[in-house]
């Protein structure tokens, strides 16, 4: 019945800041853009999954904990995970909220420019 998921959205205080981060930090490429101001955008990765970053009508940055209800992280998986940690610090992250590691997983929890948490996700097998 389901496909898969088309694409999710963030709202951004800053539309243009935000989506210009994660096209340097990821790679990604516009494939839409509004041409209003503040802009919505449209950003596809390499594997073809879509984020979305819209303005905001209202609100702040966020600063929620990996624990609170609703919506918590963007897992982004890489083949790797030095080099993809690496590439992270050298872009400027190193304020990073939590790292696990186990002999099939990494993973490592960071916060986009408006406090969003991503994961940084390297596993030896895909989840079946």
């Amino acid at each position: 019945m389901i496909l898969g998921f088309e694409h999710f959205a963030i709202a951004a205080l800053d539309s243009k800041t935000l989506a210009d981060w994660y096209i340097q930090m990821f790679g990604l490429r516009v494939v839409y853009d509004n041409g209003k101001q503040p802009p919505t955008f449209l950003l596809k990765a390499p594997d073809g999954t879509v984020i979305e970053i819209l303005p905001a009508a209202s609100g702040a940055k966020t600063d929620y904990r990996l624990t609170e209800a609703g919506f918590r992280h963007l897992a982004v998986t890489v083949d790797d995970y030095e080099a993809a940690e690496a590439h992270l610090r050298k872009q400027g992250v190193s304020d990073f909220i939590e790292r696990r590691e186990t002999g099939s997983s990494k993973l490592l929890f960071f916060r986009d420019p408006e406090g969003n948490i991503l994961h940084l996700m390297w596993r030896e097998k895909p989840l079946d």
